[in-house]
């Protein structure tokens, strides 16, 4: 009973190998090739493990199984990855089922699949491993290793303890062979079975191949390239097929069939049609004959005489219409005709002959032929050996040159005349040579190999030497101090171009000697002229100098100068003229000046003007472009442009002003001074009589008129006054003494007036030393500017006086905090009778300038919309600053 149960566990073993073994080799085949090896791994590692699940129970502790197969199998079929893998599984599982042969178990599995991957590595992709013997001879190597591992490392197959264990492993080493020859047998089978499917779904479905399987009665397969052109060509009906070998499609392509016949499995007739697109052959053939109509009419049409000859008789199958034209033959003439016939030389043509039957054409023979009236000519033949349909000719092509023939003896002709031109020339040559002998410069020609062939007089004086010593010399073996210098560059650079060159050049023989060097090159060598120009250089020199003596008195200047061409881009800018415009001449030279600054219309205007005249101006201007300074601009018309000077007159613009100023003061003065004693008496005897007639009883009614009259007299002769105040001629009289203490003398009657109108006075009084001043005149001054400033002012306004030491000076500053005076009217303060009060006298302030004037000081105004700031300066006298007192 034992027994029967181990047979029918090994039946089961090997049923199981067999099936599992099929499946491994389709998932191998089947699988995608990037990770199959991992996944067949895994795949043998499980087919492994159920084997030995399965496994013949041998003995207490003991049990076989067909491991070693699936092992060997999945390090042939998968290679090291899917060995390592299944082993690797393997011996996990059989570390987990335990056993009493260990070690033998995990040796079978470790040899059998490093036997696998030796056994593909070597032998897999061999047609020996296909072999029924080879296999059967593996499957033996693998029963003796299994045999070997039984004997040495788990040696319980003679053990009398175990029954029948012998039996049934000796079965196993028998049955491995079999069934290695069996699983490698189908694994073979199966690869080739699925790569001939695969070749044939890849010539079906993805190559170009034009492929139809087809019965008598209707297509069984097509390609996928064939599918494409159904919509164009009846490739579906079998009858066509097999009654056509040739077919066109619609949209103009040819094809032909290639058929073979086959039986099919059910023994049913089949055939397999391959198509074959020759459109581009068709295409060809087209060309072939387009070409060849071409060449007809070529032939026919050509400028030239034309003829084909047969080579096998040398008779004429063919001539165009122009060698019947020149030879003056008819085609009936020529054709079937040799050439030796129609009046070739019959030495000339076997001798052409025989040059294309050696060389297969001939190029450009002169010979000589006999029209049919007689004529004869000179012509120009080539030949080529030609095929026309299927014969070998020769194609000839003759070109008349019997008129450049004659050209030609016209030519030798002209040529003898002008020899004899030539004789007369070279007396004329003769005659230039004296001339060039004598000239003043000195001239010499070299050949190309740079030898002296002419040398003049003036050269032998210039090269120090004789012209029988340099005639036909190298010119650098007697000058080597030449090579190398810029000359020599020339000279090479002349011949080698052929373009003439012209240097000046010191010379190296000569001390202090300057040349113009000319030098013209020629086929046969270079003629060089030297031309003296040491006088021009020194003159050059000097002009030159002058030039910088002339750039640096410019740029000296204090006076801005600029230049600029007729298309206004500055030219020249000196160092006044780039702080003026606040920009150096790199950022301005070559800059158009309008595009740079922006000109008033008047300087724009005298510009042009002084370019198109050509004339000079000069012209005063108020520059926006120079910060509304006055400045005086002069123009200078020079060959491509204009030269213009300008310089600030600001300064003298405010002295002209002010001696315009003071020319009024003095008007004035010589005004009063004329009336003023005149009209004060006449006014001093209506004033009396008035306060005679006033006091009288009988007008008393009157008393507020006269009193009224009395008061417009009084005021007439303070305006009087200020007149002869104007008009003061005498020296005014300076003491010594401090501006604070008449600033402080003044402060009570300052400060009442200020309470009376219900104004502020502020005083900063400063450490200041003490000026010549005239004590009645200065508070005059104060006085009138501090009324003018609190008139000026509204209520509550504050008006500041304040005094300081600045710049050596002492400053007296009065400053309100009124509207400010109009841009307008700020020019024409101090003038006399100018005034914006209502019952003002425009005197005021021209007393303040008169004042101001007469102890050398400076008045200066600053005014906004937020006040008025008057500025005194005082000079300090020289012993007082050498003193340096200072006096609160």
């Amino acid at each position: 009973m034992e027994v029967i149960i181990l047979y029918h566990a090994f039946a089961t073993n090997v049923i199981d190998l067999l099936f599992l073994g099929c499946v491994s080799i389709w998932m191998d085949l089947s699988l995608n090739k990037k990770y199959s090896r991992y996944i067949m791994g895994f795949l043998f590692g499980f087919i492994t493990i159920f084997l030995m699940h399965g496994h013949i129970i041998v003995g207490e502790g003991r049990f076989f199984d067909f491991r070693h197969i699936s092992l060997t199998m999945a390090g042939f079929i998968g290679g090291p990855s899917t060995a390592v893998i299944a082993a690797l599984m393997s011996l996990l599982y059989r570390f987990i089922a335990g056993g009493n042969s260990a070690v033998g178990g995990i040796a079978n599995i470790i040899i059998f699949a490093s036997f696998g991957i030796a056994l593909g590595h070597y032998f897999k992709n061999k047609k020996i491993c296909k072999k029924a013997w080879f296999l059967l001879l593996i499957g033996m190597i693998m029963s003796c290793i299994l045999l070997c591992i039984l004997e040495f490392i788990s040696p319980w197959l003679l053990n009398p303890n175990i029954p029948v264990s012998g039996t049934v492993i000796w079965l196993f080493l028998i049955t491995t062979p079999l069934l290695v020859l069996f699983i490698f047998k189908l694994y073979f089978w199966t690869y080739d079975y699925l790569s001939k499917a695969l070749i044939l779904d890849t010539i079906i479905n993805k190559s170009s191949i034009n492929l139809i399987i087809f019965n008598d009665r209707s297509p069984i397969l097509y390609s996928d390239a064939i599918k494409k052109q159904c919509h164009s060509h009846p490739f579906s009906d079998p009858a066509k097929i097999h009654s056509h070998r040739e077919f066109a499609t619609k949209d103009g392509r040819h094809y032909i069939t290639d058929l073979s016949t086959f039986q099919m499995p059910s023994g049913e007739n089949a055939c397999a049609a391959i198509f074959y697109d020759i459109t581009d052959h068709k295409q060809d053939q087209e060309q072939l004959r387009v070409a060849t109509d071409r060449f007809k009419k070529a032939f026919q049409l050509g400028p030239h005489m034309m003829s084909i000859i047969r080579k096998s008789d040398l008779t004429y199958i063919d001539v165009n219409d122009r060698f019947l034209k020149e030879r003056d033959f008819r085609r009936e003439d020529i054709i079937g005709k040799t050439p030796i016939e129609i009046g070739v030389p019959e030495s000339q043509f076997y001798e052409i002959i025989k040059s294309i039957e050696l060389q297969g054409s001939v190029r450009n023979i002169e010979c000589s032929t006999i029209t049919k009236l007689g004529f004869k000519k000179t012509i120009i033949i080539s030949a080529e050996t030609i095929q026309i349909d299927g014969q070998e000719c020769i194609l000839f092509a003759y070109n008349n040159v019997t008129e450049m023939k004659r050209l030609q003896t016209e030519k030798l002709e002209q040529l003898q005349k002008y020899l004899i031109l030539e004789a007369d020339l070279s007396r004329s040559n003769q005659l230039i040579a004296g001339i060039i002998n004598s000239m003043p410069d000195s001239f010499y020609v070299l050949d190309d190999q740079d030898r002296f062939i002419y040398i003049n007089n003036q050269a032998e004086e210039l090269l120090q030497k004789s012209r029988e010593t340099l005639l036909g010399q190298v010119c650098w073996d007697h000058f080597p101090q030449v090579r190398g210098t810029l000359l020599e560059c020339y000279y090479n650079r002349a011949k080698n171009d052929g373009l003439s060159f012209t240097l000046e050049y010191e010379s190296i023989l000569l001390q202090d000697k300057w040349y113009q060097i000319t030098g013209y090159p020629s086929q046969f060598g270079i003629s060089v002229y030297y031309q003296d120009l040491t006088e021009q250089k020194l003159a050059c020199e000097k002009l030159s100098k002058s030039k910088e003596e002339t750039i640096s008195v410019l740029e000296s200047m204090t006076d801005s100068f600029f230049s600029i061409n007729e298309d206004w881009q500055f030219t020249y800018i000196n160092c006044s003229a780039e702080k003026a415009f606040g920009k150096s001449r790199e950022e301005l030279l070559g800059k158009k000046l309008t595009d740079e600054f922006k000109l008033h219309e008047t300087s724009l205007l005298n510009y042009q003007t002084a370019m198109d005249e050509n004339r000079s101006f000069t012209y005063e201007i108020i520059s926006e472009m120079l910060g509304n300074k006055w400045v005086e601009i002069k123009l200078y018309p020079i060959e491509n442009g204009l030269s213009i000077y300008f310089q600030d007159i600001s300064s003298r613009k405010k002295s002209e002003e002010e001696m315009a100023r003071l020319d009024r003061l003095n008007l004035v003065g010589q005004l009063a001074a004329g009336i003023g004693h005149e009209i004060r008496n006449p006014l001093t005897t209506i004033r009396g009589y008035l306060q005679l007639i006033g006091d009288k009883p009988d007008y008393a009614i009157l008393k507020p008129t006269f009193d009224l009259m009395i008061s417009e007299v009084d005021r007439a002769n303070s305006i009087i006054t200020e007149f002869l105040s104007l008009a003061q001629t005498k020296k005014t009289e300076l003491k010594l003494q401090n501006l604070n203490d008449i600033l402080d003398q003044l402060y009570p009657l300052l400060q009442a007036d200020a309470l009376s109108q219900n104004k502020q006075l502020r005083f900063i009084l400063g450490y200041i030393p003490t000026l010549e001043l005239n004590a009645k005149e200065i508070t005059q001054l104060i006085l009138n500017l501090t009324r003018n400033g609190f008139e000026a002012m509204a209520e509550r306004g504050c008006l500041t006086i304040e005094s300081y030491l600045q710049d050596g000076k002492v400053v007296l500053a009065i400053d309100d905090e009124g509207c400010g005076i109009p841009p307008e009217n700020s020019i024409k303060i101090g003038t006399p009778f100018f005034t914006t009060k209502d019952t003002g006298t425009g005197l005021g302030l021209a007393t303040c300038y008169r004042i101001v004037e007469a102890h050398g000081a400076k008045i200066c105004v600053d005014s906004s919309s937020s006040g008025t700031t008057f500025y005194i300066s005082f000079p300090i006298p020289d012993k007082e600053q050498n003193a340096n007192h200072m006096i609160a």
